[in-house]
């Protein structure tokens, strides 16, 4: 990833697919907001520790750098489900301004639809953007360990083939900053959770330093089920950094001790209009 500043907010870029001219994503840091506390400063999630107002400024802000309108931000509830949503011009700007309005219980979502901004919330778990530029095809996920071991980001790309006719084989993907392998302890509940929707752990996990815990690499598993599926290994990028070991760029459940905001990851195809 690179980063960019644009009137004074901070958000970075992933080098597969910040060329495409007909394409705009983005994931925030916690750069330029005016968020404050265990939220400052760009806090993107509507939560009880930080104001609406605060937040929908933020909002606001990260749309300007990026060039877009806060009301193209679609948002889904983000349950830990492993459901993905098909989004239609309809639902555009889901969530953008108020939290009731985000799709309900929904991880990923799809679209075809210019001007719609798919986006996702973050604190740990995986943010995934995902682009077709033969069939002009979008998505986001949001993967937490659930979502992960459920293969949500997998079968993203499985619903892009069956909705859009999207050959996997020319799927872009970003994998973005998250809790890392180094910090990801997790117990025996875990390792069987993942086992059992994973298979092989073989470079997955490995002993932590406590007995009966273990380290889950969720960008490794991310990666290996997007392969399988057919994505080729050359168009997956993976963004490599730990929220946790750098808290001060990102936020993070773990190395916040549960007092922080969210970071966006968001994907729009352009139009002449609005976005």
């Amino acid at each position: 990833m690179i980063r960019v500043e644009r009137d004074r907010v901070a958000y970075y870029q992933f080098l597969g697919l910040k060329d495409f001219p007909g394409l705009l994503h983005f994931v925030s840091g916690r750069e330029g907001g005016g968020s404050v506390g265990g939220q400052a400063a760009l806090n993107l999630g509507f939560m009880d520790e930080d104001r609406v107002d605060s937040v929908l400024t933020n909002r606001m802000l990260l749309a300007g750098a990026i060039g877009c309108e806060v009301d193209a931000f679609t948002f889904g509830e983000q349950k830990h489900t492993t459901h993905v949503e098909v989004v239609s011009a309809e639902q555009r700007g889901a969530g953008a301004r108020e939290k009731v309005t985000r799709l309900p219980a929904t991880d990923a979502l799809i679209t075809r639809e210019p001007g719609i901004c798919l986006t996702v919330l973050a604190a740990d778990c995986v943010p995934v953007l995902l682009y077709d530029p033969r069939e002009q095809v979008i998505a986001a996920v949001h993967a937490g360990w659930r979502g992960t071991v459920g293969r949500i980001a997998a079968g993203t790309v499985e619903r892009m083939r069956d909705e859009f006719g999207c050959d996997p084989r020319n799927v872009l993907v970003g994998i973005g900053p998250s809790i890392g392998p180094c910090c990801f302890e997790v117990g025996e509940e875990v390792v069987g959770a993942a086992r059992e929707g994973l298979g092989d752990l073989q470079g997955l996990v490995v002993n932590g330093e406590r007995d009966g815990k273990y380290l889950l690499n969720l960008w490794e598993a991310n990666r290996r089920q997007l392969e399988e599926i057919g994505v080729r290994t050359s168009n997956i990028e993976t963004a490599a950094v730990c929220t946790v070991c750098h808290h001060d760029r990102f936020f993070s459940y773990r190395g916040d001790r549960g007092n922080t905001g969210r970071f966006g990851a968001g994907i729009m195809l352009k139009t002449e209009i609005g976005c």
